[in-house]
C-alpha cells in the first residue's frame, strides 16, 4: 500500500505547522530566560560601576562575597570565580539561543528583516524581550492559525 501524493503533502504541511508550534514555544522560553538574565547583568553592572563591588564565588572571603572592583586586574582576588563575568558569559550563550529562536520564527513565518532586528534587540535592551515575546508570540500564533485554516481549506 503506497501513500498518495495528497497524504504526503498533508503530512509535510502538518510537520511544518508542528515546527512552527515548537519554535514559538522555544522562542517564548528563551525570551523569558534571556530577559531575566539580562536584568541580572544590569543589576551586576550597577553593583560594579555604581557601588564599586563585584560578586565572587569561592574567593578569599567565602562561598559568595562582594569584593571591591578595580580596573587594574592585578588588584582583584587571585582565587575564586567572578560571578559577574560568569553571568555575562552565560547571558551571551543564552542570547545565541534567543537569536536562534528569532531566526527560526523569521524563516518559518517569512517575516520582514526589520521584525527580525526588533526581536534581536530584545536580548540586549533590558525589559524589551518581555515585550517582544508577548507581541510577536501573538502575531506568530495568528499567522499559525491562518496557516492551519488554509491547510484545512485545501
Amino acid at each position: 500500500m503506497s501513500s498518495t501524493p495528497n497524504n504526503q503533502s498533508n503530512a509535510a504541511a502538518e510537520a511544518a505547522l508542528d515546527s512552527i508550534r515548537s519554535t514559538i514555544k522555544f522562542f517564548r522560553v528563551t525570551s523569558y530566560i534571556t530577559g531575566i538574565v539580562l536584568l541580572l547583568v544590569m543589576a551586576l553592572f550597577v553593583l560594579r560601576r555604581g557601588v564599586g563591588f563585584e560578586l565572587w564565588a569561592f574567593g578569599p572571603n567565602g562561598l559568595i562575597s562582594a569584593e571591591p572592583f578595580f580596573e587594574d586586574k592585578a588588584l582583584m582576588p587571585l582565587s575564586g570565580l567572578s560571578l559577574t563575568m560568569a553571568i555575562l558569559i552565560v547571558h551571551g550563550w543564552l542570547y545565541v539561543a534567543y537569536l536562534f529562536g528569532d531566526f527560526r520564527l523569521w524563516t518559518l513565518l517569512r517575516w520582514s528583516f526589520w521584525r527580525f532586528l526588533v526581536i534581536a534587540a530584545g536580548g540586549v535592551v533590558p525589559f524589551l524581550s518581555f515585550f517582544t515575546e508577548r507581541h510577536f508570540t501573538k502575531i506568530a500564533r495568528a499567522d499559525l492559525a491562518q496557516l492551519e485554516k488554509a491547510g484545512k481549506a485545501n
